[in-house]
């Protein structure tokens, strides 16, 4: 039997316990959770520009020259028709015809010319105008002038802040 001072039983209780009349206490059961959270932050900002570079390079060259020297050699034979010019190795070859009056009309190979090509390589350095493509990586500073990256440092720190956990309350 309950007491005067004691709370009334649950029934549900009461039968936990295992008698009618025991006192139960109610513990509560509390959990906690744990959340995180990130958040991005604009550190900067980072630009890439194009530097177009002008400048020399030297090449070394041949200039090809070719330079006739002509010949007459007498050839003198009876032709029965015109040759056009041919080639003969590095010479061009020219025909040069005339017709003579015997009792009839025949053609003779008077002559021929001959060009000689003579080749004159010469090596000489040029010096040519090239452009080359530098990029340029620059970073925004806190006081909103740009200043370059150097190659091979990172250019962008890309690191994000937690905004910490929530206090339980």
């Amino acid at each position: 039997m309950p007491t005067s001072n004691s709370p009334p039983l649950d029934p549900a209780h009461a039968a936990v316990a295992g008698r009618n009349d025991a006192i139960a206490a109610a513990i509560p059961v509390v959990a906690e959770t744990l959340e995180v959270e990130t958040e991005s932050v604009q550190t900067g900002a980072v630009r890439i520009r194009i530097e177009v570079e002008r400048m020399s390079e030297r090449v070394d060259t041949e200039h090809v020259r070719d330079e006739y020297r002509p010949t007459v050699t007498p050839v003198g034979t009876l032709a029965h028709e015109r040759r056009d010019p041919y080639l003969d190795g590095d010479d061009v070859v020219i025909s040069v015809y005339e017709e003579r009056m015997v009792i009839e009309r025949r053609l003779f190979l008077k002559e021929e010319v001959r060009l000689r090509r003579i080749r004159h390589v010469e090596h000489e350095e040029v010096e040519f105008p090239v452009r080359r493509d530098r990029p340029v990586f620059e970073r925004r500073q806190p006081d909103g002038t740009w200043h370059e990256v150097a190659p091979g440092l990172p250019v962008a720190d890309h690191s994000v802040s937690p905004s910490g956990p929530t206090p339980p309350e």
